[in-house]
């Protein structure tokens, strides 16, 4: 379970703010990634634990993000519409052991890495975990070790394509990231890499695609390679692999180049059906923080979405941020003792927004949401301090009845006994009323979040 992990950090010295205040300096690199390392084999061992209390619920509305880029704040402002969010573990995702044959390649292109611990980001990481422990306790946060799932392999696979693999993914796909390509070139200087200002013929470049931030890889160095021998008996070649200073032919380097941005096409729509194919496994929803992405997954699969995806998009990329300030162990608890409450503001939210389905126009768009805001957030909590004030204003005539009738008793006996129980169950069916009544507005949610924060 993601409180599992809470279990170990209690534990570790990592989760200690003395340590944490000073950047470990009591600790030493062997140290620390001996932690990663015991850190690393505890999640795996209760992986199946992790997943089991993320899918026990299907019918919830969850989503799930492989992208470390989705902060706290976006991450509470959908707690008004969400039952849960999975994230990647960023702990586990640095706890990864580095690949020994990468290393060699890097360090032969002298690109060092000099293996210390980033002292900095850890400290970050831990704060984070800090931050969201009210959320991983109210079960809306789940932490997930999604990195596990697309560690690179051991050993470095060397493939060939007559083509150039220009045919693996359909041409209308390929079309769309061939649109989208951005492409840098790489000189090298010492152990360094600089850009070239212009997209000269060099030996490292780099495939990237617009308005993207996904990870995959998408860096290639044009290497000769000489072959020493070939044993076709025992079907294995040896061969030596060069990277020259000198750049590479024109003909040589456009045909590469064509050969690199197919890979990187590949390798990005790889991942993404890995993301998708992990996220249905979680029952939860995919998201995406790339533009990129998501225009691919909307023009070219024709998927059809329905009202709880369509909020969630917008909540993802507008501001619904029906609250400022509110502490979250207050927004937890009112998620969790409210929860009739919390689902008919849930079913207001998708009505309101129903209409913006097929809308593109982004001004459109906000304006919507601010008008939906407004009613939410002005129209509907001022109308539900009327009704309270209206209701207080009876029970006080109620309760100047109740006070009549016990002091007439004195003179009155048991006839008064009778006026005063009749007073007592009016006062008694006023707050009935009150409870009932204010209760069935749907901003009833959001009116008490702001009654706690007054």
């Amino acid at each position: 379970m993601s409180k599992l992990i809470y279990t170990f950090l209690k534990n570790s010295f990592l989760y200690e703010d003395k340590f944490l205040i000073n950047n470990y300096s009591k600790f030493s690199n062997k140290e620390i990634e001996k932690e990663f390392e015991r850190y690393r084999n505890y999640i795996l061992k209760n992986i199946h634990n992790l997943y089991a209390e993320i899918t026990i619920y299907a019918n919830q509305i969850k989503i799930f993000n492989t992208n470390t880029l989705m902060n706290f704040s976006k991450i509470k402002q959908m707690s008004i519409y969400l039952d849960q969010v999975i994230i990647t573990d960023p702990l586990f995702e640095i706890s990864t052991p580095t690949n020994t044959t990468q290393n060699i390649f890097n360090e032969y292109l002298g690109v060092k890495k000099d293996n210390l611990i980033n002292r900095k980001n850890l400290v970050e990481i831990i704060q984070k975990f800090k931050n969201a422990e009210i959320l991983v306790e109210s079960t809306y946060l789940k932490f997930f070790p999604t990195s596990y799932f697309f560690e690179p392999k051991s050993e470095i696979p060397f493939t060939y394509s007559e083509n150039q693999y220009g045919n693996i993914l359909p041409s209308n796909i390929m079309d769309l990231y061939y649109e989208n390509k951005q492409m840098r070139s790489f000189k090298k200087n010492g152990q360094y890499l600089t850009i070239n200002k212009n997209f000269e013929i060099d030996r490292t470049i780099e495939v990237l695609f617009k308005n993207d931030d996904t990870e995959f890889m998408n860096m290639y160095n044009l290497f000769e390679r000489e072959i020493i021998s070939i044993n076709e008996k025992e079907k294995k070649i040896e061969f030596a692999m060069t990277l020259p200073n000198t750049p590479p032919s024109k003909e040589s380097f456009d045909s590469w180049v064509t050969q690199s941005i197919n890979q990187s096409s590949i390798a990005h729509f790889r991942k993404i059906s890995m993301d998708i194919s992990l996220s249905t496994k979680l029952k939860a929803q995919y998201i995406t923080t790339s533009s990129f992405v998501s225009e691919l997954l909307k023009s070219q699969f024709n998927i059809e979405t329905n009202i709880k995806s369509n909020v969630t998009d917008l909540m993802l990329n507008f501001d619904l941020n029906f609250f400022e300030d509110i502490d979250i162990r207050d927004l937890m608890s009112i998620r969790k003792n409210d929860g009739e409450e919390f689902e008919l503001f849930r079913r207001e939210l998708e009505k309101q927004l129903r209409d913006l389905k097929l809308e593109r126009d982004v001004s459109k768009i906000k304006s919507k949401i601010e008008d939906v805001k407004h009613e939410l957030e002005e129209v509907q909590i001022a109308a539900i301090n009327s009704k309270i004030k209206s209701i207080k204003n009876k029970s006080s005539i109620d309760i100047g009845i109740g006070l009549a009738g016990l002091g007439a008793s004195v003179f009155t006996s048991g006839i008064s006994t009778f006026a005063t129980l009749v007073s007592i169950f009016n006062g008694y069916k006023t707050y009935t009323e009150y409870q009932n009544e204010i209760k069935e507005n749907p901003s009833y949610f959001l009116w008490k979040i702001k009654s706690i924060n007054r």
